[in-house]
Formats: C-alpha cells, sequence, structure tokens
C-alpha cells in the first residue's frame, strides 16, 4: 500500500522524455491498484475473513513470486540468508502490521476514510526522522506535519465528522497503519542491506510477514478462497495479484523517475481509494472528511516540495 512514499534513498535520476510519459503511466496505475486495495479489505472482513488468514494468503502469493522474479533477475533466494532479520522486522512492520490492521478496521470504517489517513504516513516518517536525529528542522516540512495534525483532527475532533460517532475508536486505531508505515520507513533506511536487488527485498520482506503472521493465522485458522465461495475470497485473490503486481510497479518508477517523483503516488492513493469506496460501497463523506483530506495532501506538497 501506500506507505511506502517516503522509504526510498535519494536517487539522482534524468526525467528525460522517454521516461517521463511510462513513469506517470505506471504511476497512474499503480495509484488505482493500491487504492482498490482498501475497498478488497472491506469485502473480506464483511465476508468474515480473519485478519490474519486474509494476510497470510496475500503473502503467501506475493513472496514467491517476488523471490522467482528476483531470482530471474540475477538474484537468487540464497542471497538473502545473511538478511533474515531484517526481513522479519521489515516485514512485521511494513506489511504484516499495517495490512492486518487494515483489514480489522475496514469492518467499521468507511474505505475511502481509511486512505485518506493512510496518506499521513510521509509526515509521520519526517517527524519520526526528527525524533531520531535523522532528518533537520525545515520550515515547510515543519508545517506539512502541522497541516497533517490538523487533519488528523478534523477527522477525530468533530463530532459531526464521522458518519457514526461509534467509528471514533477504529478510525484512532487506523491511525497506526500510517505510524506503522513511517517506522517502517525510518527502519528501512537505517538498515536495509546494500547491494541486494530490491525486488529480493521485497519478496525477502513478504516471507518475513508471512512468518509473523503464520501463528496467528493457525490460530485464528487459515483460510484459502479456492474455488472461490463467495465475493470475500474473489476479493482475497485479486488483492494477492495485485501486492506483487504493484511491488513491480513501485520499483519501476522508482527507477525510471526516482523517489521525488514517485512521492505524488499518495495523492493518487488516496483518491483512488475514495472513488473505490464510492462506487463499491456508496460512501460519502462529511465536510469535515473532504477538509482533512485538503488539510492531509497541502501538509504532503509541503513536504514534498521540501524534498527537491
Amino acid at each position: 500500500m501506500m506507505g511506502r512514499a517516503s522509504s526510498a534513498r535519494r536517487i539522482v535520476m534524468p526525467h528525460t522524455s522517454s521516461r517521463l510519459p511510462l513513469a506517470i503511466g505506471y504511476m497512474m496505475v499503480m495509484g488505482a491498484l493500491w487504492g482498490l486495495q482498501f475497498s478488497l479489505s472491506k469485502t473480506g472482513a464483511q465476508h468474515g475473513i480473519a485478519p490474519a488468514a486474509w494476510m497470510l494468503f496475500v503473502n503467501g502469493v506475493g513472496a514467491p513470486v517476488l523471490l522467482a522474479i528476483a531470482a530471474w533477475r540475477g538474484s537468487p533466494p540464497g542471497q538473502l540468508r545473511p538478511h533474515v532479520r531484517y526481513a522479519l522486522w521489515a516485514g512485521f512492520s511494513a506489511v504484516a502490521l499495517p495490512n492486518t490492521l487494515v483489514v480489522l478496521v475496514m469492518a467499521h470504517v468507511p474505505a475511502g476514510l481509511a486512505a485518506v489517513l493512510n496518506t499521513l504516513s510521509p509526515l509521520m516518517t519526517y517527524a519520526l526522522a526528527l525524533a531520531f536525529g535523522m532528518a533537520a528542522v525545515h520550515r515547510l516540512r515543519v508545517a506539512g506535519l502541522a497541516c497533517g495534525l490538523a487533519g488528523a483532527w478534523m477527522v477525530l475532533g468533530p463530532r459531526a465528522s464521522l458518519p457514526d460517532p461509534a467509528m471514533g475508536p477504529w478510525v484512532a486505531l487506523c491511525l497506526l497503519v500510517p505510524l506503522s508505515y513511517a517506522v517502517s520507513n525510518i527502519y528501512i533506511a537505517r538498515h536495509r542491506p546494500a547491494g541486494v536487488d530490491s525486488i529480493a527485498l521485497a519478496g525477502a520482506m513478504q516471507l518475513g510477514s508471512f512468518a509473523c503472521l503464520l501463528p496467528l493465522a493457525l490460530w485464528q485458522g487459515v483460510h484459502l478462497p479456492l474455488p472461490p465461495a463467495h465475493a470475500g475470497d474473489w476479493a482475497l485473490l485479486l488483492h494477492a495479484a495485485l501486492s506483487w503486481i504493484g511491488s513491480l510497479l513501485f520499483f519501476e518508477v522508482m527507477r525510471l523517475a526516482g523517489p521525488v517523483f514517485f512521492s505524488q503516488t499518495g495523492f493518487l492513493v488516496t483518491l483512488w481509494g475514495v472513488f473505490w469506496g464510492w462506487l463499491l460501497f456508496g460512501e460519502t463523506h462529511s465536510a469535515w472528511v473532504w477538509g482533512a483530506m485538503l488539510a492531509i495532501f497541502a501538509g504532503l506538497a509541503l513536504v514534498t516540495r521540501a524534498g527537491r
């Protein structure tokens, strides 16, 4: 999902006329696919699929596909043996925890609202980077962080912001998703193994997530959507396919255009997430939520501009 926007290291990449249109096309598709994952998770939650079982299947499909692609590119899985701890920690914080939380809260909050709050991840990453001394104080970024905090308050503060005030605790829990992504961004920036293919690392992260989720999934009950019995099973199969396709598009956009360009994906994921929620579930939002989206977008724009 979208939280990977700020995890990459700075790369100097010329935006040639041949690369940029392709990167834009990939980014548009990636925004639509990642935005759809919120609604897919909501469909699974509505059909009673346990969150750990959901993500276990997604990782069980994504990890071997990505590792096979990496091996085809010349990075066999054996190269990852020295990095087991990295795969477990990154898999837990970047994949297992945030995505399991998404499936959990989707039974209680609108998919579009979750997509809006997920956009806070780059802003939370900057706040953590400040706390760990990994980033300097920058006026634009501090202003962006303030906009993000204002957006979060617009959702959680006014009673009229949510369709049902009882959603408040679940929305607060939803904030742990971008926070988990932010923690993983910091961890990946500090501990990413050098000289290892990025797609191999993506497969290792999904494999680490699988290992972290397996005990909980065995306790809750493993769910296999084959043959598909209802819409939740079809949603799970589609989510599993999109998980590795999105990873490939992520690394391709990074290769073509670099991390600053890629950071704009956050806007697309949110807009598509809101659109899919409206299209599939008829979701509507209060003026407070739309205001929160504008505030968070402004914050992300300021942080992105400062990154240039």
